[in-house]
């Protein structure tokens, strides 16, 4: 079995991530709006949004370069050391900011246009197909993406 991908053209892979994103995002808003109202964020968290975003972000596009879209532990904790988190100051920083609904909709809509903007860099912007795949991280090497190495 293929550590990667062999195709950025997945369409049933993309819409089962898609359905798991949109099923998240749901069971998110649903018990966030169980208190019958949007609640504020409850305190400071020690990471900020843009560094929630960022590792996030990174961390979903690195899951995408594996068949089964799950990110092996030291290759997520290789992700979070470049951030300068650590798995628990993601947990807070949802602890603190996610019953707050429109802030973590927009934090979840931010994280899935980068990963959608790094899908669409790492097959160079193809057009005109009608298909999408789901989200790819470039890999070292790789003639399709453009890069030297």
């Amino acid at each position: 079995m293929s550590r990667y991908l062999s195709s950025p053209r997945l369409p049933s892979s993309g819409a089962r991530r898609g359905v798991r994103f949109v099923t998240l995002l749901t069971v998110v808003l649903a018990l966030a709006a169980c208190d019958m109202g949007f609640p504020g964020s409850e305190g400071e968290a020690d990471i900020d949004r843009d560094t929630f975003v960022a590792t996030y972000t990174d961390l979903r596009i690195a899951a995408m370069g594996w068949e089964s879209q799950r990110l092996p532990a030291d290759e997520r904790d290789a992700v979070l050391e470049r951030h300068g988190v650590t798995a628990d100051d993601l947990r807070e920083f949802v602890a603190v900011h996610g019953r707050n609904v429109p802030v973590m909709n927009e934090i979840w809509n931010d994280i899935s246009a980068n990963v959608q903007a790094a899908r669409e860099e790492a097959i160079g912007g193809e057009e005109g197909s009608g298909e999408e795949g789901p989200p790819v991280a470039p890999v070292a090497g790789d003639d399709t993406t453009g890069g030297d190495g």
